[in-house]
């Protein structure tokens, strides 16, 4: 809570806005309560269609944006909890879409059951992602098969939205007989079930992030409050269409979205939602393999041509190296330095075969590299090196700046190796070696002293690889 109000008090807009969302959310439901015991007085009716239309379509649009954002951000960073809350962001969202279209008088003439139990439905199936988010680091095996079936998972839960919406539109039983929004017995036990999901994350959530309760996750706690109270509101007040109890459990969901929304709009452009972070993704001990270039004559090349002549060389020096690792091999470009690449292979775990892709992906750089010096040859030429084996993959942030570095002499190796590479050439590791089949045609030097290791290490000249390896 301490680093909460460091950060609050840094950034005055946070601040307000941060606290406004906390006051709407214990003020809104004593208001609806008030209009439930005094109802003549205080829960007036109003009824706009239009304005209902409009509000929950752009408020499921949110949410879609939310489910887009966490979602891109979990399978580049292989995380289960923003991933699980993704798919409750992208169930509401879907939802509330669904209960904009069924806005009686805009698009549909009559009040169709379907479309008005949408959002409780909704709510209520979110919680359980929303549970589950909170609860995944219990059981690390069950974080990595949420991501080994996140095409599946996002898959099921748009055809389900898919269905319930066919369903609806068709008036096919259980929805085809009168019913209000949240009305019956059923659905009301199911909204107070999920109510209590909702609370029951909330209590996680405090008790995984109470050291650090920073904006974001102290965002998704209030959400996952707001969203409770909308489940109640929707099986209490239910039968009040378009009165003001009615339209306080949907202001609910909306200041819900827009709290999210506006944190994670506040945070680091390129890694919005890394404080939800499981601790197994912030840093975690993973098999990789390394790949390092760098061009040879780079400097006296720079002394010697023109500014102009230096940045249309790197250009297509990267323009070539960066499809070509990523796309076509499967890897990550950690970092450019100057005339230097880094990049890494199997960061995830879902790459058995990433010394074979990292072997390849070097072979292949040079091949293409050595097209180029045949139309340039005063440009430098590049040496590669490729090494194999454990590393320690952590998060490092701070104000502005986050990054996921791959560290451990596994790292330093093949940095190393790429200096004792020949020009125009692949220097590969023993940990490659071992992890490629034993076809690789290659050269060995055994016993190379490299700078900084004080016992000699065994390394290959990679010539070619067999082609079932590349």
């Amino acid at each position: 809570m301490r680093s909460l109000m460091n950060r609050l008090c840094e950034r005055p807009t946070c601040r307000l806005v941060f606290a406004a969302a906390w006051v709407m959310a214990l003020t809104l439901p004593l208001v609806g309560l008030c209009s439930l015991l005094l109802r003549r007085w205080l829960d007036p009716a109003w009824d706009d269609g239009r304005l209902h239309f409009v509000l929950f379509l752009a408020v499921g649009g949110a949410a879609f944006l939310l489910a887009y954002g966490a979602g891109q951000a979990a399978e580049r960073r292989g995380d289960a909890r923003v991933f699980l809350l993704s798919l409750g962001f992208l169930v509401t969202g879907g939802f509330l879409a669904v209960h904009a279209i069924g806005t009686p008088g805009v698009l549909i003439h009559s009040e169709l059951p379907g479309f008005t139990m949408a959002i409780p439905i909704g709510l209520l199936f979110a919680s359980l992602f929303v549970c589950a988010s909170a609860f995944v680091d219990i059981r690390p095996r069950v974080a990595g098969a949420v991501m080994r079936h996140r095409v599946s998972l996002r898959f099921s839960v748009i055809t389900a939205m898919a269905l319930w919406s066919l369903w609806a539109l068709a008036e096919l039983p259980p929805l085809g007989g009168p019913s209000g929004e949240a009305g019956g017995t059923i659905l009301r036990i199911l909204a107070a079930v999920g109510a209590l999901v909702y609370v029951v994350s909330t209590t996680r959530f405090l008790t995984v992030y109470r050291r650090n309760l920073t904006l974001l996750p102290a965002s998704v706690i209030a959400c996952c409050t707001l969203l409770a109270e909308a489940l109640l509101g929707s099986a209490l007040v239910g039968e009040r269409t378009w009165h003001a109890s009615w339209w306080e459990w949907h202001a609910l969901i909306v200041t819900a979205y827009v709290v999210v929304l506006y944190a994670a709009r506040n945070q680091w452009r390129q890694e919005r939602f890394h404080e939800l972070y499981l601790p197994s993704t912030r840093e975690y001990a993973q098999e990789i393999s390394v790949l390092f270039a760098d061009l040879v004559g780079y400097t006296p090349f720079v002394e010697q041509a023109s500014a102009a002549e230096v940045a249309t060389m790197l250009a297509a020096y990267y323009e070539v190296a960066t499809p070509l690792i990523s796309d076509g091999f499967g890897g990550e470009v950690e970092k450019f330095m100057g005339d230097a690449i880094m990049a890494t292979f199997n960061k995830r775990g879902d790459q058995r075969d990433h010394a074979a892709r990292a072997a390849g992906a070097a072979l292949e750089l040079q091949r293409r590299m050595a097209l180029q010096a045949a139309t340039h040859p005063a440009w430098p030429k590049l040496r590669v090196g490729v090494n194999s084996g454990q590393a320690l993959v952590r998060q490092f942030a701070g104000p502005g700046f986050i990054t996921y570095a791959v560290v451990g002499d596994t790292v330093n190796v093949g940095s190393r190796l790429e200096g004792e590479a020949p020009i125009g050439g692949v220097l590969i590791g023993a940990g490659t070696y071992d992890r490629l089949p034993p076809t690789a045609q290659v050269d060995a030097r055994p016993g190379l002293t490299v700078k900084g290791k004080l016992a000699p290490i065994d390394a290959y000249v990679l010539n070619a690889l067999p082609a079932e390896a590349r």
